[in-house]
């Protein structure tokens, strides 16, 4: 019978213990409860208290020990409860808990596997793109902040650029707009934008032109792809220019289309008086392949479609 009651005793007299430290300065700014608190909570961090089994001891005890009022002891009680130091069990008391809250917020070490050697998955469709450089293509163009003057062609004089006069109008439309630029809007772009749009290609290109006609997209890219995709299936042929822009090569080659180079000189493409010669390639006018070509500024050599074989051209496409 005695040894059982010295269970308890030792017991709580080993948790009163692991409290002898506590230090409350009852001249501070720091109120009572939140110096017992921090200080309680110190020392279940520690680890001191070894696992989820050790008792703390009751309310009256703690604050009969520290010379405070149970009040006082209740508050920081409730605090380290809410914070998960602490757990309540009916009928026995409170226990530190199994798993303190730092437990969660450290990383575990990562674990090192060894690698696993596995072919890369990649479609078809990109295996095919005329390209070797893994991964290089999607590079293409991409300059850095390097000084001198850069070669990279389509890349225009960035340091000309009128900057202060951008950021006013930016602020402008921000100010105009607001979050209405954070909303979904229309599949083809901003209204205003297709409206200045076709404003400019009506007068300066002399373009009958509706702003429902216009689709903004990223970039040249994707308007190549965009229109591949909406005016070809897969395995049909369209003629481009050799040399050409190469991005236009594997734009069609992803969009799985056959693609017939016709050769160029100084004054254009020379297959467009095709009238004048017969070639393999005569079969294909009834289908009506479509032809990638430039009259003006060619690339990369930015020669000029003559004026008679863009006439030729006109002639044979239309029928």
């Amino acid at each position: 019978m005695s040894s059982r009651k010295s269970r308890p005793q030792k017991r709580r007299r080993r948790s009163i213990i692991a409290f002898e430290m506590i230090r409350l300065d009852r001249t501070a700014t720091e109120p009572l409860h939140e110096q017992l608190y921090r200080q309680i909570r110190d020392e279940l961090k520690s680890g001191r208290f070894g696992d989820g089994s050790s008792r703390l001891p009751s309310s009256r005890a703690l604050a009969t020990d520290r010379g405070i009022s149970r009040s006082t002891v209740r508050l920081a009680l409730s605090k380290l409860h809410a914070e998960g130091y602490l757990r309540s069990k009916p009928g026995s008391g409170t226990f530190v808990a199994n798993l303190l809250p730092e437990t969660f917020l450290t990383a575990d070490q990562p674990k090192t596997y060894e690698p696993i050697q596995r072919p890369i998955r990649i479609s078809d469709r990109v295996r095919t793109i005329p390209d070797g450089r893994v991964g290089d293509q999607f590079d293409l163009g991409a300059t850095g902040a390097g000084a001198g003057v850069s070669l990279v062609p389509s890349i225009p004089a960035v340091d000309e650029f009128p900057m202060a006069a951008w950021e006013r109008l930016r602020a402008q439309v921000l100010a105009k707009k607001g979050v209405n630029l954070l909303r979904y809007a229309s599949n083809r772009g901003d209204a205003d934008l297709r409206k200045a749009i076709a404003a400019y290609l009506c007068d300066f290109r002399a373009a009958r032109c509706h702003p429902d006609q216009i689709v903004i997209v990223a970039g040249m890219q994707q308007a190549m792809l965009v229109s591949a995709l909406a005016m070809l299936n897969p395995g049909e042929v369209a003629w481009i220019e050799d040399p050409c822009y190469q991005q236009t090569r594997r734009v069609l080659t992803l969009a799985g289309i056959k693609i017939i180079p016709k050769p160029l000189d100084n004054e254009g493409d020379r297959d467009c008086a095709i009238a004048k010669r017969k070639t393999a390639e005569d079969h294909l006018r009834d289908a009506l392949s479509p032809i990638s070509s430039w009259r003006y500024h060619e690339f990369p050599a930015s020669d000029r479609l003559a004026r008679f074989r863009a006439c030729s051209q006109r002639i044979y496409f239309r029928g």
